[in-house]
């Protein structure tokens, strides 16, 4: 089973608004087996870009319950616990990463959700701190945005 840090990274690698930001257009993409855990025979770029528009959203449920809409994940119960179906092999990847989040969401805020804050950092991340204040995708953008300001400060 896919895990959040596991779709967070994945994202952050495969969608092209965060390679873009970090100048990593041109640079070979990562072996999705080595992000995820599994392969993929699916386009990955595509279902990076799908969840980027979650996390980016203004309101990730409404963009999120429209992912899944289209991709129509069926929930089956086996022997091993739940799983989920989908009707075409394409869909499934989109659909391991959209009931990733899903499950996430149940127990926490779409306010939670988000792309990094740092003036060249677009990457997600989602917040499960106590306070729910994250506003950077790690503590390195964090510091980077704080030495920024305090350079700015000093001019």
């Amino acid at each position: 089973m896919l895990d959040l840090g596991e779709l967070v990274e994945f994202v952050n690698e495969f969608a092209d608004e965060p390679r873009a930001a970090a100048g990593e257009q041109g640079a070979p993409y990562p072996d999705v087996a080595t992000v995820l855990g599994w392969s993929a025979s699916t386009d990955p770029v595509s279902a990076a870009n799908a969840l980027f528009r979650v996390f980016a959203a203004e309101r990730p449920l409404v963009e999120l319950n429209g992912l899944l809409r289209a991709i129509r994940p069926i929930p089956v119960m086996t022997t091993h616990g739940l799983t989920w179906a989908v009707e075409s092999s394409a869909d499934v990847l989109p659909a391991a990463l959209s009931t990733c989040l899903l499950g996430w969401l149940l127990h926490h805020d779409e306010s939670r959700l988000g792309t990094c804050q740092a003036a060249r950092c677009v990457d997600v991340y989602a917040d499960s701190s106590p306070t729910g204040r994250r506003r950077f995708c790690s503590p390195t953008c964090l510091n980077r945005h704080k030495v920024a300001a305090h350079r700015a400060r000093n001019r």
